[in-house]
């Protein structure tokens, strides 16, 4: 007998909620004891192609899910009639873009009278227009909901999410923007919302109040469509963390000082957001900002220690220096790239007029990713090493195209720099 067929129950089940359902299923044919044990697995997964098939040509990919779905139908209502057990931890419904609603409803149905704590439905590639059970508004174990391109039909007077703690509203059509905000309304423990918009979503102003809500994601990165200038009115409460993702449009935030919010994440953000101005108690921020964004006037971080810019903009080192000089104790330094430059842009790099105090008292790491190597990284690269005077680790990360000889080069291009802190210690990641 095999050592895994030794196992006891629990911890075999255990072991089969990581496979995915369409391997679990299969191995039941193993034998008699697989046969029911597979009935008992609590995670239901249906669809789960790999993630980097969204990239695929539009065309390609409804021809391929076309195919998928013909099966995918039958596949789930065969699992759920002989699926046996009281909870289940995880429903996830992928790529159901070939599938009824009324068979989608049935299986959410299903999904909360066994308990459901996590349940995702995603549309691919066409959106799909979905009637939700009434049971699931009210459905008191769920702790995590994702829904993606899913056009809601109608959403109940009354939506109770007593225990759900993420939700992820991805490319969502609302009936009107009272669906949205009904939506949200009742989740007293809700603390991670993630909110990507798309065109013909029937909301111009999204309104958030929830007070427990620590995590916020707003996100507009439809490119191929033209999209709404959208307006966030943010009610702040406890919130700690703020990612804002605009590749295009107009998005505006709207809302009082944020006294608690220690992290921010800004993507794109376009100037007309303002939303720099209310960062004066960050410890964390990642910035990559389009040219025309300008660095807020007065607008001192006293609390901030960590900094992390995007280089793939020209203007990259105006913002950096302009942040440098509002961070008085600033102590981890990250430079990474983390999209895609055009070959003709032009960066230039003005040397401050006098160091920032970061620099002479607090920086404590230094990191650049994809370093070049370029005469203004250069110069940059050598600035922080001279200058930074409490130092300990500086680590440089080379393009992985590059062949070790030059990435060797480059590197003692910068070891031979007189250091401004005797203790720094120059890596090569």
């Amino acid at each position: 007998m095999d050592k895994i067929s030794q196992l006891p129950d629990d911890l075999l089940i255990k072991v089969l909620s990581l496979v995915p359902t369409k391997d679990v299923v299969a191995m039941r044919v193993l034998s008699k004891r697989w046969m029911s044990l597979w009935t008992l697995v609590p995670r239901l997964i249906f669809g789960d192609y790999p993630e980097e098939d969204d990239d695929r040509e539009e065309d390609d990919a409804k021809d391929n899910e076309n195919d998928n779905c013909r099966n995918l139908s039958q596949f789930v209502y065969g699992t759920l009639l002989l699926h046996r057990a009281p909870v289940l931890e995880r429903f996830h419904l992928n790529r159901v873009s070939g599938c009824s609603a009324s068979d989608i409803d049935l299986w959410v149905r299903i999904a909360v009278d066994r308990f459901v704590r996590d349940l995702k439905i995603r549309f691919f590639p066409e959106y799909g227009i979905i009637r939700l059970p009434s049971t699931l508004f009210r459905c008191e174990t769920l702790e995590t909901l994702e829904l993606r391109k899913v056009i809601i039909s109608e959403v109940p007077s009354r939506v109770s999410f007593q225990s759900l703690k993420t939700f992820r509203l991805l490319f969502v059509k609302y009936a009107d923007e009272e669906s949205f905000v009904r939506l949200i309304s009742d989740c007293p423990l809700l603390q991670d919302l993630v909110v990507e918009t798309c065109h013909d979503d029937n909301v111009v102003t999204f309104t958030i109040n929830v007070p427990s809500l620590e995590k916020f994601s707003i996100r507009n990165t439809l490119q191929d469509l033209e999209t709404e200038n959208d307006v966030f009115v943010l009610h702040y409460h406890s919130l700690k963390q703020l990612t804002i993702v605009d590749y295009f449009g107009e998005l505006k935030l709207l809302g009082n000082n944020m006294p608690q919010l220690i992290e921010a994440n800004l993507l794109s953000v376009s100037c007309h957001a303002n939303v720099l101005e209310s960062f004066s108690h960050l410890k964390r921020i990642s910035l990559c900002l389009p040219e025309e964004v300008q660095y807020p006037t007065g607008i001192v971080l006293t609390q901030l220690v960590c900094l992390e810019i995007c280089s793939c903009e020209s203007n990259w080192t105006n913002m950096f220096v302009s942040v440098l000089q509002h961070s008085p104790k600033l102590k981890v330094l990250k430079l990474v790239r983390n999209h895609s430059v055009t070959e003709d842009r032009n960066v230039f790099w003005i040397q401050p007029s006098c160091v920032p105090q970061c620099l002479l008292y607090h920086l404590k790491t230094f990191e650049w990713r994809d370093y070049e190597g370029a005469e203004v990284e250069k110069e940059v690269a050598i600035y922080i090493l001279k200058n930074a005077s409490r130092l300990v680790t500086a680590t440089i990360y080379y393009p992985d195209s590059f062949e070790l000889e030059r990435k060797l080069h480059m590197f003692k291009e910068l070891e031979v720099v007189s250091r401004g802190s005797k203790s720094c210690e120059l890596r090569m990641g």
